[in-house]
């Protein structure tokens, strides 16, 4: 087949556009905000105009406002469900084959759903057009680096470099997924004297690290202490997980947020499944 008709009927099909990867040489940068001070966001551009989302690696699937929806023209349909970590679910509608630009790239998410922010921000927020996850970038590799505030989109020399460069290590990992298989989170392995457990990589969190409570002793916590208690933990590649800890009753491992992930120059390849870990720029 022609190439370029094999590009365009890939994005009729709704896979991610930035194809193919060798036709970029440079690594997309996109700058983060930090939304209301404690959350990672970025600016995307569609119907004419700049507008802030989240980006959260742990929310696993993309979510519009209905107002944004309405401004790309979709008509929600059907319903999509999941469950956040504590249980509770979580039922919306949806839009299918959603197009965004961020830094001048597009991004197109095949399924996004669609849910009211307001109902969890704080009054007076400032306006907010949903929450992009790792779904977005399915077919890339990307690296989240915190601590210069970036979102990089890689190609494969760049990835290639970085991984190079830096002395990222590679650990554990594995990829939730719910929502029919929409979802897509990073959960990097952590080992305990019982055997390994899997936290998410969450940086819509601003909690530190969050456990489920009966995996306590596994970890060295005191199961009925509800307050923060210091973890030590392998991940594996000579690193280890230094942080305070929460215990909760969770439907999932547990959960690592902002505050810790700032640590590290997170990289992904969400094509292939693997992840690499290096020490942020000032980290302890």
């Amino acid at each position: 087949m022609n190439r370029f008709l094999w590009v365009f009927s890939a994005a009729l099909a709704g896979l991610l556009v930035m194809h193919p990867a060798a036709a970029r040489t440079r690594p997309t940068v996109i700058p983060l905000g930090m939304y209301l001070g404690v959350l990672p966001s970025l600016e995307v551009r569609f119907a004419g105009g700049e507008h802030t989302m989240l980006l959260d690696t742990g929310g696993g699937l993309t979510v519009v406002t209905p107002a944004t929806a309405a401004a790309l023209g979709c008509h929600p349909w059907g319903r999509l469900t999941g469950f956040r970590m504590r249980g509770d679910r979580v039922d919306m509608r949806r839009c299918d084959r959603v197009t965004l630009r961020v830094e001048g790239r597009v991004v197109r998410v095949p399924e996004a759903g669609v849910w009211d922010f307001g109902k969890a921000l704080p009054r007076n927020a400032p306006p907010l057009a949903g929450s992009i996850a790792l779904d977005a970038f399915a077919h890339r590799a990307v690296t989240l680096d915190l601590a210069k505030r970036r979102f990089i989109i890689e190609t494969r020399s760049s990835l290639a470099a970085r991984l190079r460069r830096e002395h990222a290590v590679a650990v554990p990992m594995r990829f939730e997924r719910e929502v029919n298989g929409a979802s897509l989170v990073p959960l990097l392995g952590i080992d305990t004297r019982k055997g390994r457990v899997w936290m998410e990589i969450d940086s819509g969190s601003d909690g530190v690290v969050i456990a489920n409570r009966p995996l306590a002793h596994a970890l060295g916590l005191e199961p009925q202490d509800s307050r923060p208690q210091q973890l030590t933990a392998s991940i594996g590649g000579g690193l280890r997980l230094r942080a305070p800890a929460r215990l909760m009753n969770l439907i999932i491992d547990g959960d690592i947020g902002e505050p810790v992930l700032r640590r590290w120059v997170i990289t992904v390849d969400l094509a292939h499944g693997r992840l690499w870990l290096a020490p942020a720029a000032g980290a302890p």
